[in-house]
Parts: C-alpha cells; sequence; structure tokens
C-alpha cells in the first residue's frame, strides 16, 4: 500500500482508541512470522500507528517469504526505521543477533487450494516452523508468544455441541491429506503448551474463525471472497454448492483487537476463540450482501454446479464456536455482517 485508506485508518483509530495496556509494547522488538499476511500485516500496522500516534518506540522485525511482496505491503512504511522485513522460511534455522521481546507466529498457509498441492508446505511452518520460534523464545526469555491456530482444530463434534468452546474437540481423519492443515495446527499448539510448560515459555493461543475484511485476498477462492469481488465487479454472486453450510464471518478490526486483547490480558497457556456469535450459512450471505448491504447494484444470487470450485478442505456443516472465554477479558464486537462488508468493498474499490 502507497498509504493506508481511509477505512483502514479508521480501523486502526478504533483498535488503538481501546482501553488496553498498550505501553507494555513500548521500547520492545516484536517477531512477527508471516508479516505480510492478511492478519498478521493488520497487526504490523496496529504496532506502527502506536509508534506514530502514542510516540512509542517498538521495532518490528517481519518474517516473510515473498520479500517483494512484503515491500509492496508496507509500501507507506518504506523509510520507517522501525520495521524490517526479512526473507525468512520459518522451517529453517533462524538467524537473530538481537533479542526479542515478543513473538507473534502467523506464518502458515490457509488456503484450501494449497493443501492438495503443497501439504507438507502446508504442515512445516506450523510444526518446525512453531519449534523454530519457540526456541528464539526460550533463547530470549521473552514476554510473550502468541501462536495462530484455528477454529478448525476442533474437528467434527456432535451438534449438541455448538457453539464450541475452547476444550470440545472431536475427530479429525490424519490419513485424509485435507486434515493436513488442521493436523499441523493441532500440532503446533500442543508444542507450544509444552515449551510452556517444560521452559516456561509463556505462550497463548488464538483460534480465529473467518475473519475478512481490508487486505483480504480475493483470488484464493473461497466463497465469501467470490462475493466481494463479485460486488466489487457488479458481477451476479455465483454459489457453487447448495450453501447451507454455517459459519460465522468477523471484520479484521474486531479481529485484531481481539488478538491484542488475548496478548495483553490472556492468561498463559490457554487458547482462545476470536469470532463473532452470528450464524449465517453461505446461501444467507450470497442473499444478504445482494439484498440488505449492497441492494442498489441490482444483483442476484445465481446458483451454479461447477465441481473445480470444490477445492480440498475438511467440509464441516457448521463452524460456530463460543466467545464467552475472550469476552470475558473484556472484548466485544463492534462491527455487523452489513456493516463489515461495505467496509471491505469500499476499501478495495478505493485501491
Amino acid at each position: 500500500m502507497k498509504v493506508l485508506n481511509k477505512i483502514v485508518l479508521e480501523d486502526l483509530q478504533f483498535i488503538t482508541e481501546k482501553n488496553l495496556p498498550w505501553d507494555v509494547f513500548n521500547n520492545k522488538t516484536i517477531l512477527i512470522s508471516g508479516a505480510s499476511g492478511f492478519l498478521a500485516s493488520y497487526m504490523v500496522d496496529v504496532f506502527l500507528y502506536l509508534n506514530k500516534t502514542k510516540n512509542y518506540n517498538i521495532r518490528i522485525i517481519g518474517l516473510v517469504r515473498d520479500l517483494d511482496k512484503a515491500h509492496l505491503r508496507f509500501l507507506y512504511a518504506k523509510n520507517n526505521h522501525n520495521l524490517e522485513l526479512i526473507k525468512q522460511d520459518v522451517c529453517e534455522d533462524i538467524c537473530l543477533d538481537e533479542k526479542i521481546d515478543f513473538i507473534i507466529h502467523a506464518a502458515s498457509s490457509a488456503t484450501p487450494k494449497v493443501f492438495r498441492d503443497n501439504p507438507v508446505g502446508t504442515i512445516l511452518p506450523n510444526v518446525l516452523g512453531t519449534k523454530n520460534l519457540l526456541e528464539i523464545g526460550r533463547r530470549d526469555n521473552i514476554e510473550g508468544f502468541l501462536f495462530f491456530s484455528t477454529s478448525g482444530v476442533y474437528g467434527f463434534v456432535n451438534d449438541s455441541d455448538y457453539p464450541i468452546k475452547e476444550d470440545c474437540f472431536g475427530s479429525l481423519d490424519s490419513m485424509d491429506l485435507a486434515s493436513c492443515y488442521l493436523e499441523s495446527k493441532r500440532m503446533g499448539e500442543n508444542l507450544a503448551v509444552s515449551w510452556k510448560e517444560q521452559y516456561g515459555t509463556p505462550i497463548k493461543v488464538v483460534r480465529p474463525a473467518i475473519t475478512y475484511g481490508p487486505g483480504l485476498d480475493l483470488t484464493k477462492g473461497r466463497s465469501f471472497e467470490d462475493f466481494i469481488l463479485s460486488i466489487v465487479q457488479c458481477r451476479d454472486i455465483e454459489l457453487y454448492s447448495d450453501g447451507s453450510a454455517v459459519r460465522n464471518f468477523c471484520y479484521i478490526a474486531d479481529a485484531i483487537y481481539g488478538f491484542f486483547v488475548v496478548m495483553l490480558k490472556g492468561e498463559n497457556g490457554n487458547a482462545y476463540n476470536v469470532a463473532t456469535d452470528h450464524e449465517i450459512s453461505i446461501k444467507e450471505l450470497a442473499e444478504y450482501l445482494v439484498e440488505k448491504a449492497f441492494p442498489d447494484r441490482g444483483l442476484k444470487v445465481v446458483m451454479k454446479n461447477d465441481h473445480s470450485k470444490n477445492f480440498m478442505r475438511v467440509n464441516f456443516s457448521r463452524t460456530t464456536v463460543d466467545i464467552n472465554k475472550v469476552k470475558s477479558l473484556g472484548w466485544d464486537l463492534s462491527f455487523p455482517i452489513k456493516e463489515g462488508f461495505r467496509r471491505t468493498v469500499k476499501s478495495v474499490e478505493s485501491e
């Protein structure tokens, strides 16, 4: 981004005006893996915004696989001495001389398109990468380690278990290639808690559900991404399934605020769901977007039958999680679906 657009700046202001002990980060060095990714890059934006608005001196070291992509994402901070971007595969040895105070591990492929073509590359950042970063945390006696997991780790649970709490787990087929992402996230969580118990590393885990907002890559092929792209291009929304799967969609500003709540107020050794408590099916979302959120565009929902859109994924009929644990830390939700998707489309159209 050459500059941060109005929507993103409003999000950053919203997040940083929350009553959190932000000064904990002042004069600290924060290592972020996957720093140019959708969620992690917004956290980088928050740290840089804190430096600008609160005169903090937060140093951010961002580990990325694609340096050109990362430089483009943070073009607005090109000459900012507080941000250093390093090309680094987290599965290989990470050689850093300076002391790290906090680690955020968000390097991971989360796109079903990738699971079939590169399952090994999907697994290793969540296992070897987690181990490598935990070792840096142990070496530097860090103040906090945040591991990005996913609400999909719960697997297949009984209908009576919804919304799913943090201690409820069902089955996953470890011999199903589509499980590569979720099984490796489970292992990453267990590595983190093992480092806590054996070495005292202060780890916390966040389990986001579907998150959307400015900066989202609309080419990944997930249904809600296709919906946004269709709206931006003023095309009818095409649905390639019956749309019965029930999901929950969290706007990025709410999610990022939740991640910082966990970092700054959560209990070490704990996992927290960060999502919305609003359930909606894929078909209902498509209809809501064309009828309620963007009625002025005159779009409609068109049912299609195209199996080429069926990417490799674990197909849960419902993914709703319980968010009372993170709410007990003081977190709340501010952006309903209509406002969140309108902000997202407005941001995309402004770029």
